[in-house]
């Protein structure tokens, strides 16, 4: 008997441990984005030992992290992980539709939708090309975060500490002719795709695979997926990269803005 209520105590504990928890992360807003540890034991009522407790763990555990010049506590990367594998689900997946079918039929190439997954590349959707092309990558199917043209793209949008972390998990390998293995060869890259708001590629993932790709953004304003066309190396001619680049683009757009996103896109100059 006095199991069961030590038990029954040790559980009541722990569900309130996880409520506050929560309590601690929904203070996090677009109009409050960081607190002192004092501002979140005021918000969520709660003493400061307490408060420093809970956050504790949930920045070990990538929920929270803290800027060691300011000390403010801020939503961490893990946040950002756990939203794309819901944003990479069916919403995304049937907003996409549309976009994907018409960016297929305009390009003839194939078209792949992705999604950055608990620290993974995960393929969301994707049309095949009409013409002989062999990319093997299929819907669901799992990826280094780093691969292909869909790999760097979401990379560019996320900041450099998790992308050298990432590399160091998960390091660049040559997988064709024009592979990039050079940590900081690939950074430059990923700082020119910023630049542009969108990401080219051939023969850097599989030799005689070109390709075009552009971000998605949610309704926060941050790049939720990425939408790519590959077309044979041999046929990507200035006019057709110059064709893909318009398409893909424009159906990035189509799809962010489906997903929620109102202000001006990343890529709006490439779609006028």
């Amino acid at each position: 008997m006095d199991d069961a209520k030590g038990n029954d105590m040790k559980d009541t504990k722990t569900v309130r441990s996880v409520e506050r928890a929560f309590d601690i992360l929904e203070c996090f807003s677009f109009q409050q984005r960081e607190f002192t540890l004092t501002e979140i034991a005021r918000a969520v009522n709660l003493p400061v030992p307490t408060v420093h407790r809970l956050v504790g763990v949930l920045e070990r555990r990538g929920w929270l992290k803290q800027d060691e010049r300011t000390g403010l506590y801020s939503l961490g990367l893990h946040v950002l992980e756990r939203g794309s594998v819901v944003l990479s689900g069916f919403t995304l997946r049937e907003k996409a539709q549309q976009a994907m079918d018409a960016l297929a039929a305009d390009t003839s190439g194939t078209v792949l939708l992705g999604a950055i997954d608990d620290g993974e590349l995960v393929y969301v959707d994707r049309r095949d090309s009409r013409a002989p092309l062999r990319v093997v990558s299929s819907v669901g199917q799992v990826r280094p975060i780093n691969y292909g043209i869909l790999g760097k793209l979401l990379l560019a949008y996320v900041p450099e500490e998790y992308v050298r972390e990432a590399l160091r998990a998960q390091p660049l390998v040559k997988r064709a002719r024009l592979a990039i293995t050079c940590e900081e060869e690939f950074m430059a890259e990923l700082a020119r795709i910023r630049e542009a708001g969108y990401a080219t590629a051939m023969d850097e993932t599989t030799d005689g695979v070109a390709g075009v790709a552009a971000p998605i953004i949610g309704v926060d304003g941050k790049v939720i997926a990425g939408l790519a066309v590959l077309m044979p190396t041999a046929a990507w001619s200035d006019d057709v990269r110059a064709r893909d680049l318009h398409a893909v683009c424009v159906a990035a757009a189509q799809v962010s803005k489906l997903m929620g996103y109102q202000a001006g896109l990343i890529h709006e100059s490439l779609v006028e």
